[in-house]
This record gives C-alpha cells, structure tokens and sequence, in this order.
C-alpha cells in the first residue's frame, strides 16, 4: 500500500490509501511496475528543484499571463458585446452565443484536455492551447459578422481547455513546494478573475474609442509572446513521450466519464446561458430537455466511476477523492465564490452605465480599486499562505469579501462614489484571490502526481459551472424582481435598481455560503512551508 497523493508541507490531510494495482483518473498503474512509476514521476518533479529565478520567474509570467489576457477579453467582450453587436449586425437570437460559445466550448473539453496532457506531457498540450488562443483572439479581431465571430470565440475555447488546466499541472511539476510554488498558483490563481475586471476597464475604453477590434489585436500578440517565452523556459516532461503514448490514449483514459461530466456541465451551462438572456427562454420542451439530460449525466457519474474502480479500470474522477471533505469542501467553496464574484463585477458596472448613467469608459475608471485590491491580496497570499491556518484565511476573506454586495444592496445611487461605491469595488476580490492560491495546493495535492493536469481541469470546471449558474440565478432573480416592482417603466433606472439590490443580496448570500463551506478545511492545517506533517501525526 503506498499513498495516492503526497502531503503538502505544514499539511494536515490525510487522504488515505490506494493500492498500487489500483486503476484511478486518467491511467492505470501495475503492481510491479508501481515504485518504478512512481520514481520517475518523482524524478520529474525533483529535477526542477534548482531552477534558476530568471526560469521559475518566466514559467509563472507566461502560464499566469497567458490565462490573465484570455480572460481580458471575456470582460472585453461583456462591456463591447451592445456595440458589436450592431457593427456585425448579430440578430437577437443570437446575441448571447459569442459569450456562450467560449464557456460551452472551454467547458465540454477542459476535463479531456487535462486527460490527455497527464499522458502525452502537459507542456506541449499548454503550447498549442495557448498558441490556439492567441489565434483566436486575432481572428476574433477580424470577423466580419455574428457567426464569424461565434466559432473563433469557440475556437478560443477549446484552446484555453488546454491551456488552463495544463498550466496547474506545469506550475505543481516545476517548482518544488515552498514560497515559489505558492507563489506560482497565486499569480495561477489572480490571472482569471484580474484578467475579467482589466478586460472590463479595457472595454469601456475602448468601446468609448469606438473600436471594440482593437482590444483583440493588443491582447493577441501579447499572447503569442507568452507561447515563446513559455517554451524557451518550461521543462520538457522527460518520462513522457507524445509520439510513445499517443496509442495507449484508447484504453488508458475514461473515455465515457470524459464524456457523462463534459456533456452534463456542457448542457447545464447552455441551458444556463439561455436563462441569462431570458428566463423564459427555458420553458420550451427542448432547452427542459437538455437541463435534465445535463443533470441526469451528472447524477449518473459516480455510478459509472464506481463500476470503473471495481473492475480496475480507469476511472476519471474516482469516488473516494470527492469523498474527502478538503477536496468537496474547496470545490464547493470555489463554486460559490467565483458565482458571486463575477456576478457581482458584471452587475457593478450595470449600475454605473444603466442606474448612474455614466459613459462605459467612467464606469470602467470606477472599477480600478478592485484591480489594485486583487493586486496586493494575491501577492499578501502567496507570501503568507504557509504562515496562517488555510481555513481561517479563506473564512475571514469570504466574511470581508461579502461586505461588497451588501453595500451595492443598500447603496443609494446618489451618493458619492468615495462613499460607499469604492469601498464595494475594493473589497470585492479579496475571496476570491486567497481562495484560489489555497484551491490550487489542495487540488493538486488531492491528486497523484500523474493526474495534476486533470486537478487543473477538475478546478477550471468547477469554477465555469460556478459562473455560468451563478449569473443565471441573478439574472432571474434581478428579472423577476423588475417585473414586479411598481414602477410603470421597466427601463428605467428606478426599476432597474430594484432588480439589482436583490440580484446584490444573492450574490452577498452566496459568498457567505462559501464562508461556511470553507470550515470543512478545518483539518487542512498550513500549507506550502517547509516540511510534511499527516493529520495522525
């Protein structure tokens, strides 16, 4: 019996016992040959113990700067979206897809993209996702109309798929547990949500501008530099072969639990999309369809893993990983957080274009404070993550972080922005960046070493399911609550603040629900400083 996973240092998990002839995630593991394997593996990730800081300073600078300007140009095209949509002359019925086709795409394939790097190498899988997304973004740049511009949002999709995950895995295999590694996950982890709130600075600039285009074309050569300084410093995977293991793709990946959860999360997040646009877009029988298909997959996964597990074969996800509270505890807490925070950013800046009545450019200037705010908290984290019991820091951000949607709930919209407006901006990443750096050592940890490239996409997934149904519930909530104000004029700013208090309220309520999840770390202890240490012990 040997463990599945390593300890973190300064960790209390304890995630229990796997035998060697076991069958889990992605690939099978021999009794014999188990030592073997999991020598080379540990050679893989020792060698890169003395990494030069020039190097470890470029892995993390292209993985985190990669991920940061392909979520720019989400919060791009969430501000542009009205003004592209009348110089492409993108139809009603279409206007959510070039949203909706990037999230569908990213995540149908985000959990086989981390499948197949964990066994042909997750630097080459990194290097055509990213360069497949710098692409995209020029192509988004050129389209000339709604469905040009539909399938390279789907195109860049599929890119970041395997991009994002694999960047978790190169980070977890290059540099050794300690402050550099936590510091890797924490840049990891700020690139997302930091990227969304430039991407919407950049989009009322540029929009104001009058030439959405032109925040594709900045974003994609700066990607495309990202892909060169990427190669020129990530380590090769010296034990994996593409061209060697490309054959054993067929029976040594759960092919069908690849495609039960990317179906159920793919489905759930289209029907997802529709409710955003309109909640009664979902009554017609084929959209009910598809919502309890997603579900009825979703439910049906672990019956499926189990059968995998018991026949000793690969099992994508194996029951026992979701059983151990620290890892359902962080992907629940991931879920509720990152529902919230990118709510609450899309609805800020509604209220200061369609409440205050401010131009798309001064309402990106007033989202500036969440910039610097996410700034020095994910830099504090990765600092200090090693310091503090993880528990606690993620409670205490969660509790601070829910005040932002509490003020914007009561705020009066004649105040003064320093009054009260700010304070909200400022406060609302603070979950979100600690929670991140914490979510990103404990998945990676929850998984063998061979399996970090799935960790990465379990992690992603969570967090897009996250998004897509938490903007669904507010806008549900915020559309029903206009509809029955007694204001005559739904349009108008009075109704419209109506709907956005309450939307507020949700999303404060969702982040105090992440606040209670996160006490089922309790038994995590420190993480990331200079020595291993089991919960029995």
């Amino acid at each position: 019996m040997v463990h599945a996973t390593r300890i973190m240092p300064n960790s209390t998990l304890d995630y229990g016992t796997i035998p060697c002839n076991a069958t889990v995630g992605a690939s099978a593991v021999v009794s014999d040959d188990c030592e073997t394997e999991r020598d080379l593996l540990r050679k893989d990730t020792d060698t890169h113990s003395a990494l030069p800081l020039l190097q470890t300073c470029t892995i993390i600078l292209s993985l985190s700067g990669a991920a940061f300007c392909t979520s720019m140009t989400s919060g791009l095209l969430t501000v542009c979206l009205p003004g592209i949509a009348v110089d492409l002359m993108i139809p009603e019925h279409l206007l959510l897809w070039p949203s909706s086709a990037y999230s569908l795409a990213c995540g149908c394939c985000l959990l086989l993209a981390g499948s197949i790097a964990d066994k042909v190498g997750d630097k080459s899988i990194n290097l055509i996702g990213t360069a497949t997304v710098a692409i995209a973004v020029l192509a988004n740049g050129r389209a000339r109309d709604g469905i040009e511009l539909i399938m390279f949002r789907a195109v860049q999709g599929l890119g970041a798929a395997m991009s994002l995950p694999t960047g978790v895995s190169i980070i977890a295999r290059s540099l050794t547990p300690g402050r550099r590694r936590n510091i890797g996950f924490a840049c990891l982890g700020v690139a997302q949500p930091l990227g969304y709130s430039i991407g919407l600075i950049m989009g009322g600039i540029v929009q104001e501008a009058g030439n959405w285009r032109l925040g594709y074309y900045v974003c994609a050569p700066i990607i495309a530099a990202f892909v060169v300084a990427a190669w020129a410093s990530i380590p090769p995977n010296k034990h994996q072969s593409v061209r060697a293991n490309l054959p054993n793709l067929i029976t040594e990946i759960d092919w069908v639990g690849i495609a039960m959860l990317s179906t159920g999360f793919g489905l759930l997040s289209y029907t997802s999309a529709v409710m955003t646009r309109d909640a009664t877009l979902l009554m017609p029988i084929l959209n009910i369809v598809a919502m309890l298909a997603g579900l009825l997959l979703i439910i049906a996964s672990p019956k499926w893993m189990s059968r995998q597990v018991r026949l000793g074969r690969p099992a994508l996800i194996p029951n026992s990983i979701w059983a151990n509270r620290a890892f359902a505890a962080i992907s629940l807490t991931v879920f509720l957080a990152w529902a919230s925070l990118q709510s609450s950013e899309l609805l800020a800046s509604l209220f200061f274009q369609r409440v205050q009545l401010i131009s798309p450019l001064e309402a990106s200037i007033k989202l500036l404070p969440n910039v610097l705010t996410g700034f020095i908290v994910n830099l504090f984290t990765g600092l200090t993550v090693q310091y503090f019991a993880s528990y606690k820091l993620m409670a205490v951000a969660s509790v601070v972080a829910t005040v932002s949607p509490v003020i914007m709930a009561v705020i009066n919209p004649a105040w003064s922005y320093w009054v009260a407006a700010c304070w909200a901006v400022a406060l609302a990443p603070i979950s979100i960046d600690v929670l991140f750096t914490i979510a990103h050592i404990v998945i990676t940890d929850v998984f063998p070493a061979d399996m970090h490239a799935l960790a990465g996409g379990v992690f992603n997934t969570v967090s897009q399911l996250g998004t897509s149904l938490g903007m669904s519930l507010v806008t549900v909530v915020s559309n029903a609550v206009i509809n029955a104000s007694e204001v005559p004029d739904k349009e108008s700013p009075e109704a419209l603040m109506t709907g956005y208090r309450a939307a507020f309220w949700t999303c404060a309520a969702m982040m105090l629900l992440s606040a209670g999840s996160s006490f089922g770390l309790r038994e995590l202890g420190k993480l990331g400083g200079g020595h291993a240490r089991s919960a029995s012990q």
